[in-house]
């Protein structure tokens, strides 16, 4: 159930049309009182009609609140359940083998720097790969959290995990036409 029952939902139908009839009235008296000079009366009648809108409003937003709510829990009932954080694993390391030649640094980030210089920073930048919305390398440092290494004159994103830093030199050593074997291996 991700809506209102529609006796509810036509109830409060029934109640904005009420709001916006009696918003009108106010307007109309607001006029009348303008018109004849009474600015006392168009004060109060204007301070109604903005506590009225304002009333709207919050019941609209309460509204809004109460359906995204119910429509993140039956997603979440219908298997859609949030990814789990995966548990940190320093006791294995990153090992990429291309043309021959084995790549296997301290962490993952070297490897990873290590292994796009092998495919040449260069063609890399011209496949215009991108990690967490960053540009993967770039000639300008990125604004954000994202950790960057400065090599060879160009900007290398390596905020990677194993997961993604396995698909990306896949992705890319596909792109280049250049076998690559990705695995990782217990210290």
């Amino acid at each position: 159930m991700n809506r209102l029952p529609e006796t509810v939902h036509q109830k409060f139908n029934e109640l904005f049309a009420v709001i916006g009839k009696a918003g009108d009235d106010l307007k109309i008296a607001t006029a009348e009182a303008a018109m004849a000079g009474n600015f006392d009366q168009v004060s109060a009648a204007s301070e109604h009609c903005l506590r009225l809108q304002s009333l709207e409003l919050e019941i609209k937003t309460c509204l809004s609140h109460f359906e995204s709510h119910f429509k993140q829990k039956s997603q979440e009932s219908a298997g859609h359940k949030k990814a789990r954080r995966r548990p940190r694993n320093s006791r294995s390391r990153l090992r990429v083998t291309i043309a021959g030649k084995i790549i296997e640094e301290a962490t993952i980030a070297e490897t990873f720097v290590k292994t796009l210089r092998i495919f040449k920073l260069e063609r890399v930048a011209k496949l215009n790969k991108t990690l967490s919305a960053v540009p993967l390398i770039a000639r300008t440092p990125a604004n954000g959290y994202q950790t960057q290494k400065r090599c060879d004159g160009w900007y290398i994103t390596t905020h990677v995990n194993k997961h993604n830093a396995t698909a990306l030199i896949e992705e890319i050593g596909k792109d280049l036409n250049m076998p690559v074997k990705v695995e990782f291996v217990e210290r």
